[in-house]
C-alpha cells in the first residue's frame, strides 16, 4: 500500500459521507425525504472510497468491491432530484418511472461494465495496476466518441441539477407564507449544494477537455481533482448539516404553494374596476372590511395563545386554530397585512424577546432569549431582531440597561 495525503482526504470524507448517510437513513421514515438524501450521500460515499482504495493502494487487497458503479452521475441525478420533488411536495417516483430515469446508467453498465464485474481478482488488480500506470501519460488516449459519451454523462446530471434549481425556487417563493421555522435555511443550504454539483462537473469538464486535446494535465489528475472537490462538498455538509432533511410539504401547503403560485402570475395585469383602481386580487372575492376583521383575529390569537413560541408553527396550524381556510389567511397576510407569514411570527417573537431582554430580573443569556422566543437558533434570531430592531439584540439590552 501506498498511503498519500489525497487517499487520507478520501477516505475521511468517505467516513463523513457514510456517517451522514446513517444519520439521515435513521432519522427519516420510509419513502420520507430525508432516505432520497441518504442514498445520494452513499452514491458519494462509494466513490470516495473508490478513489481512496485506488489511490492507496488497498485496491489490490480488496478488487471486487471497486468499479461497480461506473457513471455513478447518472444515478446521482435522479436521486438528488427525486430528493427535491419529494421535499417539495411532489409525489414519490413510482417503480416504473425510477426505473425509466435509472435506465441510461444501467445500459451504460450492461453494456460496458457488466463483464468486468465477474472477471477474476488477478485481472482486477491488473486492471488496476494499468490504470494507476496511464495516470502519469499526458497523451490523449480517448476517442471522440468517447470523448462526446463522457461529456454526455455530465450533462446528464446538469439536466437534473437545473430541474431541481427550479423546482427549489419555486419552493423558496412560496416557503415564506407558509413556514415560520428555520426550513428557509435549509433551502438556502440544498442551493448551495446544487451550485456547487454544478461547479464540479464544470470542472471536470474543463479539466478533462484541457487532458485530451492541450495534454496540460493527466488523467488522474483530472479524476484526483474531481474527487477532492467532492471531499470538499460532503466535508462542508457534514460541517454545516441539514438540520431539516426530511422537510416536506403537505398535501395542503403544496394546494396553497399553487394558488399562491397562480395569483402572483395573474394579479394587477392592468385590469381595473369600474373607478379606474387596479384589482389587487383576479381570484378574489374577499372584502376589504372581511379582510381586516381576519387579520384582527390573526393578530389576537396569536398575542393571546401566544403560538409563535412554536418554533415549528406553520400556516396550517394557525388556520386550524382560527377554523378558517389556509389560502384565505395566506391572502390576507400577503395583500391586507403587507408581510408573510413567516415575517409576521417573526416579528411576535422579537417583541417577546425585547421585553424578555427589558426585564432586569432575568440573567439569561442571548441564546436562551432567541429559544424562550420561539426562534430554532441564534443565527435566526439574531437576523431577525436586527431587521426589526436595527440593533443586534445584545446592543439592545446594553441600551436599555444604561438608559435604565
Amino acid at each position: 500500500m501506498n498511503i498519500t495525503v489525497l487517499s487520507v482526504i478520501y477516505f475521511v470524507a468517505f467516513s463523513h459521507a457514510l456517517m451522514i448517510a446513517i444519520v439521515l437513513w435513521q432519522r427519516s421514515a420510509p419513502r420520507n425525504a430525508g432516505r432520497m438524501l441518504a442514498g445520494v450521500m452513499l452514491i458519494l460515499a462509494y466513490k470516495l472510497f473508490e478513489g481512496g482504495a485506488t489511490y492507496s493502494g488497498f485496491y489490490r487487497y480488496i478488487p471486487h468491491l471497486l468499479d461497480l458503479m461506473p457513471g455513478m452521475v447518472l444515478l446521482l441525478g435522479p436521486v438528488f432530484y427525486g430528493y427535491v420533488r419529494k421535499m417539495s411536495g411532489l409525489p414519490s417516483f413510482t417503480w416504473g418511472q425510477w426505473l425509466l430515469h435509472f435506465a441510461p446508467w444501467l445500459i451504460l453498465w450492461l453494456l460496458f461494465n457488466s463483464a468486468n464485474v465477474f472477471r477474476s481478482a488477478e485481472l482486477k488488480i491488473a486492471m488496476w495496476d494499468n490504470v494507476i500506470a496511464s495516470d502519469s501519460k499526458y497523451q490523449a488516449n480517448y476517442p471522440l466518441p468517447v470523448v462526446l459519451l463522457l461529456i454526455g454523462i455530465k450533462l446528464h446530471l446538469t439536466t437534473y441539477l437545473a430541474l431541481a434549481t427550479m423546482r427549489l425556487q419555486k419552493f423558496s417563493r412560496t416557503l415564506y407564507n407558509l413556514r415560520s421555522d428555520n426550513s428557509g435555511e435549509i433551502i438556502i443550504q440544498l442551493k448551495g449544494l446544487v451550485i456547487a454539483f454544478i461547479l464540479l462537473e464544470a470542472l471536470w469538464v474543463s479539466l478533462f477537455i484541457a487532458q485530451q486535446y492541450y495534454s496540460a494535465i493527466t488523467l488522474g489528475q483530472v479524476s484526483q481533482s474531481w474527487l477532492l472537490f467532492i471531499s470538499i462538498i460532503v466535508l462542508a455538509m457534514g460541517f454545516v448539516g441539514l438540520k431539516q432533511p426530511s422537510i416536506i410539504f403537505t398535501k395542503e401547503e403544496q394546494q396553497i404553494s399553487n394558488i399562491s403560485e397562480e395569483t402572483s402570475q395573474n394579479k394587477q395585469v392592468g385590469i381595473q374596476d369600474n373607478d379606474g383602481n387596479q384589482v389587487k386580487y383576479i381570484h378574489s372575492a374577499l372584502p376589504d372590511s372581511t379582510a381586516s376583521e381576519i387579520a384582527k383575529q390573526i393578530k389576537t390569537v396569536l398575542t393571546s395563545q401566544q403560538l409563535y413560541l412554536n418554533e415549528k408553527l406553520a400556516l396550517t396550524d394557525l388556520a386550524q386554530v382560527l377554523e378558517i381556510k389556509s389560502h384565505t389567511i395566506s391572502q390576507v397576510i400577503n395583500q391586507y397585512m403587507k408581510t408573510n407569514f413567516y415575517k409576521l411570527v417573526n416579528g411576535f417573537r422579537v417583541q417577546h424577546a425585547a421585553d424578555l431582554l427589558e426585564d432586569t430580573k432575568l440573567a439569561w443569556p442571548i441564546e436562551r432569549i432567541a429559544l424562550e422566543s420561539g426562534f430554532s437558533n441564534r443565527v435566526t434570531f439574531n437576523k431577525a431582531f436586527k431587521e426589526q430592531m436595527n440593533c443586534t439584540a445584545s446592543h439592545y439590552k446594553k441600551q436599555f440597561k444604561q438608559a435604565g
